[in-house]
């Protein structure tokens, strides 16, 4: 096992992208309705992987940073 987190999911990244289940889009509501998320808002996806929650957290306006130390993984999600 690997246990540098930098490393951990390289070989793992095509079914990762292909296999992960997505984040419902209701999760929006919450974050809007709940925890009061507002356009002008700045978002940081710490651990961000292949981008699948960043990708969503676009849909509220908020200007959204998307952290990954793996460059696979990264990378996966610079292409989406």
């Amino acid at each position: 096992m690997i246990s540098d987190s930098t490393k951990r999911f390289s070989s793992l990244v095509d079914n990762y992208v292909k296999y992960r289940p997505h984040y419902p889009e209701e999760i929006l509501n919450f974050l809007r309705d709940e925890l009061g998320l507002k356009a002008q808002h700045k978002i940081a996806d710490i651990g961000s992987g292949t981008g699948i929650l960043t990708k969503l957290l676009l849909k509220t306006g908020s200007e959204t940073f998307a952290v990954e130390p793996n460059r696979p993984m990264r990378e996966a999600a610079e292409r989406e």
